[in-house]
């Protein structure tokens, strides 16, 4: 059979299951489901033979089904917001885009929700919150970032954990269809999580190649009340030592505490139209059922870090200023991609504890010695509270894609370097893909053979997202 008339075949069945509406073969559909936030192309010789748009589970079963039948790659695809390359197919198949599956059940009389793999997420936390719920889960490409995705990934990403725990602390139960085509449902319709074997822990944080996630349950939280406040600090060590002291001194812990070094710090300030900060900056959310008792936690939080001597430590009940400050920390990456006409590198570095102040040290030096990388700036900021960090670098648009691959190599083998002395991994945007390599050192060959065999155990013919266990992409 040509080839021609084999992906003819293939996008037929997939109309015939969802409606010729909901199948695309067009080149430029195709390339974008191919992208993620990594600056080289796709690979335009394994673009997608199709992208379809499922409504329902019925529909992706139907798909992975005959996919397995004539062993025909699947990759899934939220948004492409994840930063490991897991989004970009590395070979010729079916794109299953789940923006359709949207759907969005509050069921007050259980205690829990339903959502949808294709709601945004920015889109739950409105819907929860009108009804004076909390979505414990905040991701910074919210707008366009799926629920399915992160529940994929178990990322808290802004969040942070000692606070508030993961999304997967939350999450009662999932529908998921395996790589075979048979659809499960997992955990419980309580408002407890299962003791013992709980099906749904192989999904939720599993990376997306165990199964496809098409529904997840969610425990209602009550809505929280926050209370805002800023440092500045001259030196690194002085901002590492508060941190430290705040789980030391075991004040309560905010929900967020961002980080901006001072080169980040000034052009994000500045972009927004403030006065430049006089050093390294740091601003975090506490957080209660009552506002009195946030605010109560903000001045004990302020009591911490004036023991490090900032420059200056101050509640911050102006919203305006409050805006202008958070939306600096969000904006000044793509500001600097588009004052410096290039592409964005960035990674994930998670300190310790016990040896913070050495790893804050070494994160703000985190491209030192490494080709290429250290002749660029590295601007640094993250989620402090969380003790990680994210080193960013603006790449020349004129590299071509082998040297940008390269480099993005690099990165990551930096970066598993860095995680693997300090005894962590990340914790925003799942493992294998470019985290691979990492994921051996870190935790062992045998490790890694054991997810092998509890992939083809799932998916015994690596159909579903291949390429992402293998570290391909």
């Amino acid at each position: 059979m040509t080839t021609d008339k084999r992906e003819n075949e293939i996008v037929s069945f997939l109309e015939g299951i969802v409606g010729p509406d909901y199948v695309t073969t067009s080149r430029f559909e195709k390339i974008k489901q191919s992208l993620d936030a990594y600056p080289y192309h796709a690979d335009m010789n394994n673009l997608p033979i199709a992208v379809v748009l499922p409504k329902t589970s019925q529909d992706i079963s139907e798909i992975l089904k005959y996919a397995n039948k004539e062993k025909i790659p699947v990759y899934v695809r939220g948004s492409g917001t994840q930063l490991i390359g897991a989004s970009r197919p590395d070979r010729s198949g079916i794109v299953i885009f789940t923006s359709r599956m949207k759907t969005f059940d509050i069921k007050e009389d259980w205690g829990y929700f339903e959502a949808g793999a294709g709601i945004r997420n920015q889109e739950a936390k409105d819907l929860l919150a009108e009804r004076g719920y909390f979505l414990p889960l905040v991701i910074g490409a919210k707008h366009i970032a799926s629920f399915g995705g992160a529940t994929c990934n178990n990322t808290s990403a802004h969040l942070i954990e000692p606070a508030v725990g993961k999304p997967g602390d939350y999450i009662l139960a999932v529908e998921a269809v395996l790589p075979t085509g048979e659809i499960i449902e997992t955990g419980t319709r309580g408002i407890g999580k299962p003791a013992g074997t709980d099906m749904t822990k192989y999904f939720v944080g599993g990376d997306g190649i165990l199964g496809v996630v098409t529904k997840t349950r969610m425990r209602l939280v009550p809505q929280i009340q926050y209370s805002y406040g800023i440092a500045c600090f001259s030196e690194l060590a002085g901002i590492a030592r508060g941190v430290k002291r705040m789980y030391l001194e075991q004040v309560p812990v905010p929900i967020f505490t961002e980080f901006l070094d001072r080169n980040v710090a000034e052009i994000g300030y500045t972009n927004k139209g403030m006065e430049a900060p006089p050093g390294h900056v740091i601003f975090f959310v506490s957080y209660d059922r009552e506002k009195e008792t946030a605010d109560k936690n903000t001045v004990k939080l302020m009591d911490v870090y004036k023991k490090e001597k900032p420059i200056y430590a101050e509640p911050v009940t102006d919203m305006v200023r409050w805006e202008k400050v958070w939306t600096a920390r969000e904006s000044t990456i793509p500001f600097l991609m588009n004052k410096l006409q290039g592409r964005l590198l960035v990674c994930e570095v998670v300190c310790n504890l016990a040896t913070f102040e050495e790893g804050m040290e070494e994160a703000a030096d985190f491209n030192k010695g490494v080709p290429y990388l250290e002749d660029l700036t590295n601007y640094l900021f993250g989620h402090i509270g969380a003790l990680s960090f994210h080193p960013s670098f603006i790449i020349p648009p004129d590299l071509g894609d082998e040297r940008m691959w390269e480099l993005s190599r690099l990165l990551y083998k930096r970066e598993a370097e860095f995680n693997t002395k300090y005894g962590t991994c990340g914790r925003e945007w799942g493992q294998f893909s470019k985290r691979k390599d990492f994921f051996i050192m870190r935790y062992g060959q045998t490790s890694y053979d054991l997810m092998k065999k509890i992939k083809a155990t799932f998916d015994p013919n690596n159909i579903l997202n291949p390429g992402v266990l293998e570290g391909y992409r």
